[in-house]
């Protein structure tokens, strides 16, 4: 039996990276929504769908 972990709620720092590949947007392109949005991990999510569907 596993237990699940709690769903994380922000963004942190050391995990940046690994949150642009599994979105598939670059590092710079986050960084840049996180300065504009703030780290919130449902807001980035949201944001990123709406720059799929612009592009």
């Amino acid at each position: 039996m596993s237990k699940k972990q709690p769903k994380r709620e922000v963004v942190e720092v050391h995990e940046d990276g690994v949150f642009a590949v599994e979105n598939g947007i670059t590092l710079d392109q986050l960084r840049f929504l996180i300065r504009t949005l703030g780290n919130d991990r449902e807001t980035l999510v949201e944001a990123v769908r709406a720059l799929r569907n612009v592009g």
